[in-house]
């Protein structure tokens, strides 16, 4: 986590420069078979019921009253999300479709970045889109990762990804070949983040909550989680390195999973110190 060695003086020392800004505005060669999917984590017992997860939606409803995104108690809500699903590890093995389209989108962008677009296509069987939008590719990723129809779990990596496609749409026609390396890897942190996000929001927010009916009220909530959520993995990203280019195919599975659990560990902290 990089907070190892001296103690901090207080809470707020653990804390990135970011998190007052969040609560202030609201292998060379040819690489292995494709997308293996990672082998199967023991089953995880329920989060507990009662006060953990009642407690973090309890946080949950008051940034919903807030009027203006509620940015510590939303802080403290997914911090007690961690806390209930018994800590980061916990938290990030319950995303198992999450970390296996992610895996699948950071082996493909890793590609790009060791081999080329043309190749990295190719090698996913997308050669039919060299040169097309990148938000194209992506829309044909996503189907090919995480198809439509599946579980909540699936849906959330499918709402991630088309949320990603979203954005790359409105940025305009940014032909895939044309991306550099700095906005591949600012689309893989922006996806992986959207899988949290969305991930908190059903969990704790969408459950027995009331929201505003005010549908700014909304937007600003889901402005203030995603703002948070998308700055630990960021964090995260670039106290692991930084790139997808650095890191071989048959290493992006862990690598995402370590993404995963610092990001919570992450959440966590920061939730326990707003």
């Amino acid at each position: 986590m990089g907070t190892s060695g001296t103690k901090p003086s207080s809470p707020r020392a653990l804390l990135p420069t970011w998190v007052d800004d969040v609560a202030a505005s609201t292998p060379s060669g040819t690489p292995p078979n494709p997308v293996p999917v990672p082998q199967p984590l023991p089953p995880l017992a329920s989060p507990a019921a009662g006060k953990p997860l009642g407690s973090a939606r309890s946080d949950f409803s008051r940034a919903a009253r807030s009027r203006g995104g509620g940015g510590r108690d939303l802080r403290r809500a997914a911090g007690k999300y961690v806390r209930a699903m018994g800590g980061a590890r916990n938290a990030a093995r319950a995303m198992a479709p999450s970390r296996r389209v992610m895996t699948g989108l950071g082996q493909l962008l890793g590609q790009v970045a060791q081999n080329g677009p043309a190749a990295a296509l190719r090698f996913f069987n997308l050669q039919s889109l060299v040169g097309a939008p990148i938000a194209d590719v992506f829309l044909a990723l996503t189907d090919l990762l995480c198809p439509d129809g599946g579980t909540i779990d699936e849906a959330i990596a499918r709402n991630a990804m088309l949320e990603t496609v979203g954005e790359l749409g409105a940025a305009g026609d940014l032909p895939f070949d044309g991306a550099t390396p700095d906005v591949l890897d600012a689309v893989f942190t922006g996806a992986l983040a959207r899988s949290i996000e969305t991930k908190l929001f059903n969990e704790i927010g969408g459950r027995s909550i009331r929201l505003p009916t005010d549908v700014a009220a909304v937007e600003i909530i889901q402005r203030t989680l995603h703002d948070f959520i998308q700055g630990t993995v960021r964090d995260r990203f670039a106290a692991a390195g930084g790139t997808l280019a650095s890191v071989p195919y048959a290493g992006v599975e862990a690598f995402v999973q370590a993404i995963y659990e610092q990001s919570f560990e992450l959440i966590r902290i920061l939730g326990d110190s707003a």
